[in-house]
């Protein structure tokens, strides 16, 4: 009869209903292991980063910034200044002697235009 469901057909709407619930619940079974998985990777990474900078340096400031100016120009060619921080803080008493250094390693590195 018209309109009416068939035993048949309603048997087959539950096992249809039956299978989307377990694949949605199959899906969220591996979204909660990839989750865990994640939490642990994340978990390792920190210990990892913390760890390192816990070690002590081996090697000081000046050769440590050397050696990535020297990389970074390596990698990426030359580079523009395009700022220039103050090392010292500004109420360090000033010598004589400090500005006559800072006036000669600034002097030695003028660059001349070359010409034509």
């Amino acid at each position: 009869m018209p309109g009416q469901i068939s035993n048949e057909m309603g048997a087959l709407a539950l096992v249809g209903i039956a299978i989307v619930f377990g694949v949605l619940a199959l899906i969220a079974t591996v979204v909660s292991i990839f989750k865990r998985l994640d939490q642990r990777w994340q978990a390792h990474e920190a210990k990892l980063a913390e760890s390192a900078t816990e070690r002590t340096q081996t090697i000081d400031d000046t050769t440590l910034l050397l050696i990535s100016a020297a990389a970074a120009t390596v990698v990426a060619g030359r580079f523009r200044v395009r700022r220039i921080r103050r090392l010292l803080p500004i109420r360090t008493k000033r010598t004589p002697w400090s500005a006559q250094g800072r006036a000669q390693l600034q002097g030695s590195h003028v660059i001349t235009k070359k010409r034509g």
